[in-house]
């Protein structure tokens, strides 16, 4: 799985929300953050922040569709 999340975002250009790539792969977000997490962690793909718009009375950076991950660019993989 962790190699199908490599692959998606290597054939999509941009950031992909947590929601996008749950449905690109067909698994429950719950179940999809703990592999982002590791795959951040190692330095495989990046989260990338997202601020708020002006209408925005905070707390929506954790949901699914405002978290965004993309895959790294060779000079941060030496996270871990």
């Amino acid at each position: 799985m962790l190699s199908g999340i490599i692959k998606l975002l290597n054939e999509r250009p941009g950031a992909l929300s947590v929601q996008e790539i749950s449905l690109a792969l067909e698994i429950e977000s719950s179940a999809l953050r703990p592999m982002l997490e590791l795959l951040d962690a190692k330095g495989r793909i990046e989260k990338v922040e997202i601020p708020c718009g002006k209408s925005c009375i905070g707390g929506c950076t954790e949901s699914d569709n405002m978290t965004f991950y993309r895959k790294c660019e060779t000079g941060n993989l030496n996270k871990g």
